[in-house]
């Protein structure tokens, strides 16, 4: 009995000097926690001190220039920074832009392959679009939005306003109404602000006519922080684009018309004045883009180029103040500097055929045109633009691209 009330004693003994020394521990923990606690909880005291590190507050910047803070503590550092990121989707022969800010997604055009489009849009974890902007109704550039439109939830639709005569344009109209999407004309001057300091500004076109489907097209001017982006469409007529007097100066240019001669004229090119160049266009296309004269312009303005063509999709990542593109070397062209080339004297220049006024033989030297056509044409007179021989059988969007490349066709 004796022996056992010893034990009971002891026991008590060790259990109350146990019990005091989870006490004494607890106390000590809680008096360090409320000690390093005290390092971020004065957030209105003004600069937080971080180990031996200053931390200021983040001002509000006017130009809206995302502003890295870093905190640094022994070997644990966190950057906090805001992302723009512009995707170049690899389509082929077609335009397809997602542009990824904080807080918006944004798809320029969509090729004409929109199951390549989608599957692109789910792959990167979009699973909705604030902003479509169909730059202009030709098939290469709003066919793959058909499928898009049908996939993915779209708020608003932005469109030249240009009236089209294929199934593919009367689709993709029909399909946004059915949907209930609001619906944009856009015009020169028109802004989008994203949020974030993310800028979008419209600064074509200005008016519409029938006379030039690509002439058009939807020109933007993005900005973010002090890094931009120009994208073009298949605009032609630059020069209208100039006398506006807009700030046209962007880091990143999306080169008009996939590389054409016919677009990124000198004088566009040198108000723009880009570090870096992206061509879209397909892997041996029978147009032949892009064109010398356009690579040749590019690579005399010391310009880094980049193609879908070669480099597949193009990704361009900027904080507003720097930007990473995805692939390692841009394409490589070094053509000798020679002047522009004189105007050919008028005997040897092409001649052209004034379709409302040609005979039946003279009509035959338009590609795509045989007896057949040439009789039809004659019975349609007159036209009033090119665009209308898609009135005549057998002339759709693909061989009107040819006539037009071939540049042979005139109305007076």
């Amino acid at each position: 009995m004796k022996k056992s009330f010893t034990l009971i004693v002891a026991g008590l003994f060790l259990l109350i000097v146990f019990v005091g020394f989870r006490g004494f521990v607890s106390t000590v923990s809680l008096n360090q926690a409320t000690e390093h606690s005290n390092d971020f909880d004065a957030e209105d005291e003004g600069p937080t001190s971080v180990g031996e590190t200053k931390v200021p507050e983040v001002e509000q910047q006017a130009s809206n220039t995302p502003t890295p803070i870093t905190m640094e503590k022994d070997k644990f550092q966190v950057t906090l920074s805001l992302q723009v990121k512009v995707h170049f989707i690899d389509v082929g022969q077609g335009d397809a832009i997602l542009i990824e800010t904080p807080s918006k997604n944004v798809l320029i055009d969509g090729g004409d392959r929109g199951s390549i489009v989608v599957e692109y849009l789910k792959e990167q974890g979009v699973n909705n679009l604030d902003l479509v902007i169909g730059t202009h109704p030709h098939a290469d550039h709003i066919g793959g939005l058909i499928d898009v439109l049908q996939s993915i939830p779209v708020k608003e639709v932005i469109d030249p306003g240009i009236v089209h005569t294929t199934k593919t344009f009367e689709d993709y109209l029909t399909l946004i109404d059915a949907k209930d999407i609001t619906f944009t004309v856009g015009r020169a001057g028109m802004v989008r602000d994203f949020g974030d300091g993310v800028n979008m500004f419209i600064v074509h076109p200005s008016s519409v006519n029938n006379s030039s489907i690509n002439d058009a097209s939807i020109v933007v001017r993005m900005t973010f922080g002090q890094v931009s982006f120009m994208f073009t469409g298949d605009v032609e007529n630059e020069e209208e684009i100039l006398r506006r007097e807009y700030d046209l100066e962007s880091t990143i240019l999306k080169v008009g018309h996939h590389g054409s001669k016919t677009s990124t004229g000198s004088s566009f090119l040198d108000a723009i004045n880009p570090e870096v160049a992206v061509i879209m266009v397909g892997k041996g296309n029978r147009y032949g883009h892009p064109h010398l004269e356009t690579l040749v312009r590019l690579a005399n303005s010391n310009v880094d180029i980049y193609r879908t063509d070669i480099h597949g999709t193009v990704i361009i990542t900027t904080n507003g103040q720097t930007f990473e593109v995805n692939q390692k070397q841009p394409y490589q062209y070094n053509p000798p500097k020679i002047p522009e080339p004189s105007p050919e004297p008028a005997s040897l220049a092409i001649q052209t055929i004034n379709i409302n006024t040609a005979s039946l033989e003279e009509l035959q030297g338009i590609i795509h045109i045989g007896p057949v056509r040439a009789q039809q044409i004659i019975n349609l007179r007159p036209f009033t633009s090119v665009d209308e021989l898609t009135k005549v059988t057998g002339i759709g969007p693909v061989r009107l691209e040819d006539i037009k490349q071939e540049s042979k066709v005139s109305i007076y």
